[in-house]
């Protein structure tokens, strides 16, 4: 997650988990394509057909939203699986006891090669900034993409990833929420879908052009966070059980809730996911096309 969780999702993280027994995000939901139109093969059926599959996200850690089902594209079904993350978590605390040396960042990526090892997965870091704690000061996030850019082109070199790796399915963050409130979260997700569109796009130059098959969005809409007006928006395209199996003694949500272990400079956010893994059981997921909708990484919050 990069930085704290956030007061709101931390609070009544293992609260909630304490309160139902049972994840209540909308098992009901049929599976349909971004137009809405029904899917004939939803998203578990389609990596069993040994799709390559990449996750982009913000932070050493943030995986855990997406452990799930990347251990069961990687671990179950051996597919390849490639994550990208875009900054090295310097903004975040250190939780361990006698500090991070010789600083933060190094030592959260070596966190995230380890767990990088666990999915059997291959890893691209960059150094992007990393807004730091407190939450209340983290930058707008069309200020944080202005501030990016300063460093290097961010979808210049995620079309450059894209096209390395030739995925056929990418998840990543919803783009107006990114699961916690999160502005970083919430600009990955706008540069992955514009990335996307462009790595298909034989005028952009570098590299070969590369149309990805498939992208979802990962959402955070358990029952409580939409009860207090904090979820990710709607809608739901289908949701995935994270309670089918990983390996022969693990579900894909137990080894998801293993691999946090490995962060160990983040104890109390990653201690907070594991106690409230029941909340991650089903995931719900938006499939959606960069192709016919966009998100802008420039735009305003609030679109002014």
């Amino acid at each position: 997650m990069g930085q704290r969780i956030g007061s709101l999702f931390a609070r009544f993280f293992v609260a909630a988990a304490c309160l139902l027994a049972v994840n209540m995000a909308g098992c009901s939901h049929p599976q349909v394509k971004a137009d809405g139109t029904p899917e004939a093969v939803g998203i578990d059926e389609f990596l069993s057909q040994g799709k390559r599959t990449m996750w982009i996200a913000a932070h050493p850690d943030d995986e855990c939203f997406a452990g799930s089902i990347l251990a069961r594209s990687s671990i179950h079904y051996g597919n390849p699986l490639h994550m990208v993350v875009m900054t090295r978590g310097d903004g975040g605390e250190c939780g361990l006891p006698g500090g991070c040396h010789p600083d933060t960042a190094t030592v959260r990526t070596a966190e995230m090669q380890k767990v990088v090892e666990i999915y059997k997965s291959g890893l691209s870091q960059e150094s992007f900034f990393n807004a730091p704690l407190p939450v209340e000061s983290f930058p707008k996030r069309h200020e944080l993409y202005e501030r990016w850019k300063e460093h290097r082109d961010p979808v210049e070199y995620l079309v450059q990833e894209i096209r390395k790796f030739k995925p056929d399915v990418v998840f990543t963050f919803e783009p107006t929420r990114g699961g916690t409130g999160h502005p970083e979260h919430q600009l990955v997700s706008r540069l992955a879908t514009t990335a996307i569109r462009q790595a298909a796009d034989p005028a952009v130059s570098g590299g070969e052009p590369h149309k990805v098959e498939r992208t979802y969005f990962m959402l955070n809409r358990f029952w409580l966070f939409r009860m207090l007006g904090a979820a990710d928006p709607g809608p739901v395209s289908e949701v995935f059980d994270a309670t089918l199996p990983a390996t022969g003694k693990l579900s894909c949500v137990d080894f998801m809730a293993h691999a946090t272990t490995f962060h160990k400079t983040q104890a109390n956010d990653m201690g907070t996911v594991r106690k409230g893994r029941i909340m991650f059981n089903n995931l719900p997921l938006r499939r959606v096309d960069p192709f016919t909708q966009s998100w802008d990484p420039a735009e305003k919050e609030g679109g002014k």
